[in-house]
């Protein structure tokens, strides 16, 4: 066997072989993922929506960051082209280094032409050997190089090694070139050399990764920190029925908010303990100081984020740049904490059912997703949801209260208003007012729910049996407002009251009504006396009933339709178990199944794009992107049957799939599909779906995979003659 040998690069130019295969093997790929994108598409998305956001606080601060990175290059870009040069430089020095590896030539050792005879590499050898003897001054590596190509062009055997092998000394031993230079290896330099390691594997990689693992136990996926999330869950396990404003003062106690745990919060200043103060005694009616002693709510930060976050809601004007900066902070993180916090009651909730926690309230969950689109309108809940749009104020609200000729208290209600009718209501706004805030009102999502509920693993799907797992497909087709048609003047003032009336009431303390408010309210309970017919745009989607047992609900849908005939299909299915099923209907079912898995795939793949419309919040400091919160709840029990599904992909049509075991008890159910946005009031939708639960099939004894041998039979029969059950028998076996 040969011996390997190691030949290290003395010369260093295997080294920049290896050097410019990395080098080059890192910056391709770097570069197209961090070289700085056009402007070009980001300008043109900006322009399409200046005329609705032009004034908006992130449409400037967006606008302006755009405005800096056109002026000057940014240094990601330097330092890729300066990365870019030295690899061009590295190129050129390694398209400069000799080849020292060179096919061995006894012709021309002796430089004699190929076609000399021996003769002539005779005469050739004796005249080289004389000028090259050791003896005579010549060198002796030169003299055995002329040695052994004399003897590879004259001798046979050395002749057929230098055929076969390429080298008169027949095979050579393997050599490896290490691409390191020498001066790495070499004793002298050995103390250096393990000094950069140790450094670099003893000091600098653990600092690193400590580094990143200490921020990382403090977050959670989600970003937020751990501490943050248990203290969610001790308050929501301690106060499982919780109210708006005990919801607010719990995510104002974030540990986000405090420069103990965050460093990125701003350190008190002098001038706040000024302030603040005057601040809080602006909000006096909002009882910010409220249970004074209970920690962390009763820490200086945590009044801080509460007194700005109230600043923010009832639009007060923050009175320094530094506490703007640091309301502008609570805002950016308010979405995430809501998140956590919707996150924690569905984990509680499940954890409930196994008598781990307490059963958190459906009110409870409601109550933390309304804060978010409260944060980002900057809009109290008590106020009327009209005050969202631009130039809206409370004066304009109360001609859409007050007016003699119909009521107005949401938007969907002045979208389909006649625009005449519109138009002379808010006379006293201006044209270019106007026109802007109706502009921003046809912009307002309105989503159209399709809901079907299905077993998806039984032989008849439209059939529910008791804890059969449901399946509630939720398809949503999102619209805008300005979609939708103009009606007459009386339809929208008498179904819209009947929706206020039927709203369900929550835990929060109804603020004193104004003047306008108590007008509108007679007559709207004088209104309810006359049977109205409403339109069919409305009544499908806003109409609700008080009575969870009724058998017709307008707002119903499909997905009633669908268990109704379910429910009649089920009574005749003792007679129809045995009838083949029809290829036909078959065919269709595993159509509809195939559909269903592309639409999944396609959903899935489009998970990671979250941008799907920029929500209108002309106060919120970032650009925020129109979600929904999705799930089915138990209104008459108070109970949240799935857990909430965030849709951040929601451009034009969706469908969301929700399951959850049906009721152990047979009998007629109504749930509550809801869709909640969290970024606007007044836009949430919900539908009641019906199921009629039938008792579970008997577990068939007689089925082949049940059947025991003769053997086995005949010691049950024993067994039960002695007084014990074949259950038991098998247990003790």
């Amino acid at each position: 066997s040969m011996s390997q040998q190691f030949a290290y690069d003395e010369k260093g130019s295997t080294f920049l072989y290896f050097l410019l295969s990395f080098f080059a093997m890192l910056l391709i790929p770097l570069t197209y993922l961090f070289w700085p994108k056009g402007v070009k598409d980001e300008e043109k998305r900006l322009r399409s929506l200046c005329s609705i956001h032009g004034k908006s606080k992130w449409y400037k601060k967006v606008q302006e960051a755009l405005r800096r990175k056109k002026s000057k290059p940014s240094f990601r870009k330097w330092f890729i082209v300066f990365a870019w040069i030295g690899l061009l430089l590295l190129i050129y020095k390694v398209s400069n280094i000799e080849n020292d590896h060179v096919e061995y030539d006894p012709y021309e050792v002796l430089g004699i032409d190929r076609e000399a005879d021996k003769i002539e590499i005779k005469k050739r050898y004796r005249q080289l050997s004389l000028e090259n003897h050791p003896d005579k001054g010549g060198d002796s590596d030169t003299f055995m190089k002329i040695r052994k190509a004399y003897e590879a062009l004259t001798d046979e055997e050395t002749m057929q090694n230098w055929k076969e092998y390429g080298n008169p000394d027949g095979p050579q031993a393997m050599e490896f070139g290490i691409a390191l230079p020498k001066w790495i290896v070499e004793s002298k330099n050995s103390i250096f050399v393990l000094g950069i390691y140790m450094t670099l594997f003893m000091v600098i990689m653990p600092i690193i990764v400590g580094i990143w693992w200490n921020r990382s136990i403090k977050y959670s996926k989600e970003q937020v920190l751990l501490n943050t999330t248990q203290l969610y869950y001790y308050f929501f396990n301690k106060t499982p029925n919780m109210n708006l404003k005990r919801a607010i003062m719990i995510v104002s106690a974030s540990f986000e908010f405090s420069r103990e745990h965050n460093s990125k919060v701003r350190a008190p200043t002098p001038a706040d303990n000024d302030e603040l103060p005057d601040l809080l005694h602006r909000l006096e009616n909002c009882s910010i100081t409220d249970n004074a002693k209970e920690r962390p709510m009763n820490f200086p930060y945590s009044v801080k984020a509460r007194i700005l976050m109230y600043c923010h809601l009832c639009r007060i004007d923050v009175p320094s740049a530094p506490l703007e900066e640091d309301l502008e902070y609570i805002l950016c993180k308010m979405p995430l904490l809501v998140q956590e916090m919707v996150g924690c009651i569905s984990q509680l909730t499940v954890m409930a059912h196994w008598n781990k926690a307490s059963m958190p309230r459906l009110e409870s969950l409601e109550n933390m997703m309304k804060i978010c689109p409260m944060m980002v309108q900057g809009l109290r809940e008590s106020k009327s949801p009209l005050l969202q749009l631009p130039y809206f104020n409370d004066d304009f609200v109360k001609y859409c209260y007050g007016s003699k000729k119909r009521f107005l208290r949401n938007l969907r209600g002045l979208a389909q208003l006649r625009e005449s009718d519109r138009r002379q209501m808010l006379r006293r706004m201006g044209d270019e007012e106007y026109d802007t805030m109706i502009s921003v009102l046809k912009k307002y999502p309105d989503v159209d729910l399709n809901i079907t509920t299905q077993v998806m693993d039984d032989e008849d799907v439209n059939v529910i049996t008791a804890g059969a797992i449901v399946t509630v497909t939720l398809s949503m087709i999102r619209r805008v407002l300005g979609d939708l048609q103009e009606e007459e003047p009386e339809s929208p003032v008498e179904t819209l009251g009947t929706v206020d009336d039927e709203e369900p009431a929550v835990n929060d303390k109804q603020s004193k009504l104004k003047v306008w408010e108590k007008q509108s309210k007679k007559k709207k309970t004088l209104k309810k006396k006359k049977p109205a017919k409403s339109k069919k745009t409305l009544g499908a989607k806003k109409i609700e009933k008080s009575k969870f047992d009724e058998a017709e609900v307008s707002s119903e849908g499909a997905a009633v339709k669908s268990n109704e005939s379910g429910a009649s299909d089920s009574d005749d299915s003792e007679t129809d178990s045995d009838t083949p099923r029809d290829e036909e209907t078959e065919e269709k079912e595993w159509e509809a199944m195939q559909a269903t898995f592309k639409r999944k795939t396609k959903s899935s793949l489009s998970v990671s794009d979250k941008r799907t419309h920029t929500v209108y919040a002309p106060s919120f400091p970032v650009e925020k992107q129109e979600w929904w919160w999705v799930y089915v709840c138990d209104r008459k029990r108070h109970l949240l049957l799935t857990a909430p599904v965030m849709v951040c992909n929601l451009r034009e049509e969706q469908e969301i799939e929700l399951k959850f075991p049906a009721p152990q008890k047979p009998g007629r159910y109504t749930y509550q599909v809801w869709l909640r946005s969290d970024s606007y009031l007044d836009c949430d939708q919900k539908q009641d779906i019906k199921l009629d639960v039938h008792e579970a099939k008997p577990i068939e004894e007689d089925h082949p995979q049940w059947v025991e041998d003769g053997e086995n039979n005949e010691d049950q029969v024993e067994s039960e003659d002695e007084g014990i059950s074949s259950e038991e028998q098998s247990d003790s076996d």
